[in-house]
């Protein structure tokens, strides 16, 4: 492939699924399987890389950014520190089933202001959009464990 025409879609981000938003003020997901040799630790499950997207816009958007030709791989990090458009007072947690086999299950978290503010200085602790977080699961016992330990911290904060 010459780097001419070098596009995300072709290589990098060329296995991908998105995960449709499950209720009208919960964001797409936009999860790429990452190639072998480029997969480690920072990603979900050390494999998927998630890009969070909060209208049909960005999804549209998103295509067309994978496949603009390129000079060679560059992480997709186009959402990722695109401030969230979608502001609430409450915690929204989100779980999103696979849609079809092989895919893990998410549980993405967007986060009011009064929590951002407790987790920025925590090392290790990033926020896509500045809002939420992405959790990824290979059971649905091990997805539903997590949303019930979830639902119980919040419970002890409130």
């Amino acid at each position: 492939m010459s780097l001419a025409t070098y596009r995300l879609s072709d290589d990098l981000a060329r296995r991908r699924m998105l995960y449709p938003s499950t209720i009208i003020s919960a964001p797409s997901v936009l999860l790429v399987d990452v190639p072998v040799p480029l997969r480690g630790d920072g990603l979900g499950l050390g494999r998927y890389y998630a890009m969070i997207l909060e209208t049909s816009h960005e999804q549209a958007e998103a295509e067309r950014l994978l496949n603009l030709p390129r000079p060679g791989p560059v992480a997709p990090d186009f959402f990722d520190h695109r401030p969230s458009a979608l502001v609430s007072d409450n915690v929204l947690i989100s779980r999103y089933e696979p849609p079809t086999t092989g895919w893990p299950l998410l549980i993405v978290c967007r986060w009011p202001d009064s929590y951002v503010s407790l987790v920025q200085d925590i090392p290790g602790c990033s926020m896509a959009r500045g809002r939420y977080t992405t959790e990824m699961f290979t059971t649905a016992d091990d997805a539903e464990a997590h949303s019930v330990l979830l639902l119980e911290q919040l419970a002890g904060h409130g």
